[in-house]
């Protein structure tokens, strides 16, 4: 049975973790900087446990026999977390870094975690996991792509290779972000000002009409209660499609007005 490790164990990684337990896999060892808190570490511990995984005690432990490590921490972390693993892997794993952040960090997580002599995958994340857990949509790029692909594949797993290069999967999240999240932006800065002066069901009415494709009503319900709720994390990941666009010499002049 395949090995699994999770560095950051916050929100995605344990329902991924739970997925794969139940598909089968091995043992699934996690390690969250939640441990080292004295406030956090019982309820962190009782957690992990919760979605049947090991709970180590540092990144060492953590990784110290799995065949695949998952990087599920947030998208200011990726590069630390990178870092602060790669002295524990060696030849033979594969790193997979899930975080939501631009290409340019992923490449200099990837310089640190290949001087090891494990592998690095860049992996985009391109749906909700809530509902989905391990099978949500995925898209890989790097090297060890293929081989990786082979190795999760009794896993059922929705995994969709790109490219060769670190950084093009990313590429793909972080553009169809500035779309996402600024026409959600934008749908929730035109209602908050229309339901100011009691306008909002004529406003709705005029969208539906010049886009009747879409149930406007339903996504503005879903997309208002989603930027609640997730705000930080959103707003996280729109510094990383800003940092992405100027990477590329994009000016990102929606980006920054949606994070």
């Amino acid at each position: 049975m395949m090995r699994f490790a999770f560095i950051g164990f916050g929100e995605a990684g344990p329902l991924i973790a739970k997925g794969l337990i139940e598909a089968g896999a091995g043992p699934v060892s996690a390690y969250d900087i939640l441990v080292e808190v004295g406030e956090t570490r019982a309820g962190w511990i009782e957690k992990a446990r919760s979605f049947g995984a090991m709970p180590a005690a540092s990144p060492a432990d953590a990784v110290a026999d799995a065949e695949v490590v998952f990087s599920t921490v947030t998208s200011k972390e990726a590069l630390v977390a990178a870092e602060a693993v790669a002295p524990h892997l060696q030849p033979g794993q594969f790193y997979l870094d899930l975080n939501s952040c631009s290409p340019g960090k992923k490449q200099a997580a990837a310089v640190a975690v290949e001087g090891s002599g494990a592998e690095y995958v860049d992996v985009a994340v391109m749906d909700t996991v809530p509902g989905r857990g391990h099978k949500v949509s995925m898209l890989l790029s790097g090297v060890a792509v293929e081989r990786v692909i082979e190795r999760l594949a009794p896993f059922d797993m929705k995994l969709d290779p790109v490219g060769d290069a670190v950084g093009q999967a990313s590429t793909v999240k972080m553009a169809r972000s500035v779309f996402v999240k600024g026409l959600e932006a934008i749908l929730c800065e035109s209602l908050t000002a229309a339901e100011r002066v009691g306008v909002q069901d004529r406003v709705l009415d005029s969208i539906q009409g010049s886009f009747p494709g879409l149930d406007w009503r339903k996504l503005a319900t879903y997309h208002m209660g989603r930027v609640v709720e997730h705000a930080k994390r959103r707003a996280d990941e729109m510094e990383s499609v800003a940092e992405t666009l100027e990477e590329l010499g994009v000016e990102p002049f929606t980006a920054a007005a949606t994070g």
